[in-house]
C-alpha cells in the first residue's frame, strides 16, 4: 500500500478547507465594510432631507400654511362623514319597495314611516275589496322585507271603493344597500 497518496489527499483537503476559510473571512469583512459604507450614506441622505425640510419651512408662506391647515381640516371632516355614511341606513329603499309592490288599482294618500319601530302606516283607497285583498297579498309575498301586516281599518264606500289603513312591520333587510328591492 502506498500511504503517500493518503497523505497527499489529506494535504489537498486541508488546503481546500484553508482556502474556503479565507474566502469566507474576506466575504465577511467585505460585508461589514459595505454595511458601514451604506449606513454612512443613508445617514448623510437623511441629514440632507432634514436640512431640505427646514429650508422648505422657512420659504413656506403664511398663506400656504393656512391652505395646508384648511386641507387637513377638510380631510378630517371627510373622514368623519365617511363614518356616518358607513353606518347610514337606506330608507329610500322603502319608497322603491312600496312603488314596486303597489297594484295599479290601489293608491295611497297617507304614508307614515317610523324608522325606530321599522313600521309603515299606509292609508288609501282601492278600486274594490278584492283589489285591497290582492294588495295585502302582494305585501305578504315579500317575506324578506315584511314581518307582518295589520289591517287597522277597511270599509267600503258608497261608490264601491275600499278605504283602508294598513300597518307594515319591516325587516332590517329593506335598509340594506340595494339597487332594487323587488324579489
Amino acid at each position: 500500500m502506498n500511504f503517500n497518496i493518503i497523505g497527499q489527499l489529506k494535504n489537498h483537503k486541508a488546503l481546500l478547507v484553508d482556502a474556503a476559510f479565507y474566502v469566507m473571512w474576506s466575504l465577511l469583512v467585505a460585508l461589514v465594510l459595505c454595511y458601514i459604507i451604506f449606513s454612512y450614506k443613508i445617514s448623510g441622505a437623511s441629514q440632507h432631507i432634514i436640512e431640505l425640510d427646514k429650508k422648505l419651512l422657512v420659504y413656506a408662506s403664511d398663506e400656504q400654511k393656512a391652505s395646508e391647515k384648511e386641507v387637513f381640516d377638510y380631510k378630517k371632516k371627510i373622514d368623519d362623514f365617511a363614518v356616518i355614511i358607513d353606518s347610514h341606513r337606506i330608507s329610500s329603499n322603502i319608497f322603491s319597495f312600496i312603488e314596486e309592490k303597489t297594484l295599479p288599482n290601489v293608491w295611497f294618500n297617507i304614508f307614515n314611516f317610523s324608522e325606530g319601530k321599522k313600521e309603515i302606516s299606509l292609508s288609501g283607497e282601492a278600486e274594490n275589496m278584492e283589489a285591497l285583498s290582492n294588495q295585502i297579498k302582494a305585501f305578504e309575498a315579500s317575506k324578506n322585507y315584511v314581518k307582518s301586516i295589520n289591517v287597522l281599518t277597511s270599509q267600503a264606500t258608497a261608490e264601491g271603493k275600499a278605504r283602508f289603513t294598513l300597518n307594515l312591520s319591516l325587516n332590517s333587510a329593506i335598509f340594506e344597500d340595494k339597487t332594487s328591492v323587488s324579489e
